[in-house]
């Protein structure tokens, strides 16, 4: 049979994926990371961002925040994102997500890793990670925080402080997919407390960022527990 003479070859390129020798987007072989330099430059994020919020910039001068940010800013400081949120990001990371193909979860989060590290050759990095909560209802359904697999990758990578306790998650909200800002807020209110004192300088790690209320609403209450700057580290911006 035709499927028996493919097999091995399947059954290769998987352990070589498995193993970080291959691309996990175009299956190549690459030696030093998950994801391959063409496939790097495809999806790595290269627009025109805000410096606080992540949204795309098309103003032909060269300015660091959007009109929103200008005339209201974030409670956190600024965003850095790996990703364009697009074919095969997208599907990556909802295969992470919700397939617990995890190997795509830790691939994406060595490009994250490389992009906080370009982003901040001039700054001090945070003082601590953390993770944006589940609540533990939804952590026993999925078995696990894609945004702690993440953390925790960077964790090892750059050496910063990790902690999953410190921001917890007290509300079950519903799924925030399709829902409006104004349902994203309300659904989101009261849905955080922190456990333990902050440093001045931490970071919130999440998988995608969309319309920013979960990570505005989980900054506002670290900022009033001892942080003095909160920034956000993600895979990908919508």
């Amino acid at each position: 049979m035709v499927y028996k003479q493919f097999y091995p070859v399947l059954k290769r390129t998987a352990n070589r994926i498995l193993a970080g020798q291959s691309c996990v987007f175009c299956q190549l072989p690459t030696l030093k990371n998950s994801i391959c330099d063409t496939c790097t430059k495809s999806i790595k994020n290269t627009y025109q961002r805000c410096f606080q919020c992540g949204v795309s910039i098309t103003s032909t001068i060269n300015q660091q925040r959007c009109g929103d940010c200008s005339q209201k800013p974030k409670p956190y400081h600024r965003l850095v994102t790996a990703c364009h949120y697009d074919f095969p990001v997208n599907q990556a990371i909802g295969r992470f997500k919700f397939n617990r193909q995890l190997h795509l979860g830790k691939a994406l989060s060595q490009l994250l890793t490389q992009t906080i590290q370009e982003s901040y050759q001039d700054e001090p990095l945070p003082e601590l990670i953390l993770p944006i909560p589940l609540h533990p209802k939804r952590l026993t359904e999925r078995n696990f925080n894609q945004s702690q697999l993440i953390a925790k990758s960077i964790n090892s990578a750059l050496q910063i402080p990790f902690s999953a306790n410190h921001l917890q998650r007290i509300k079950n909200t519903p799924h925030q997919i399709g829902l409006k800002a104004i349902e994203r807020r309300k659904n989101l209110k009261n849905a955080f407390i922190i456990k333990k004192s902050l440093p001045k300088h931490i970071v919130l790690v999440d998988d995608v960022v969309t319309t920013g209320t979960t990570i505005t609403e989980a900054s506002k209450i670290c900022l009033k527990r001892g942080a003095e700057r909160v920034d956000i580290w993600c895979l990908a911006k919508t």
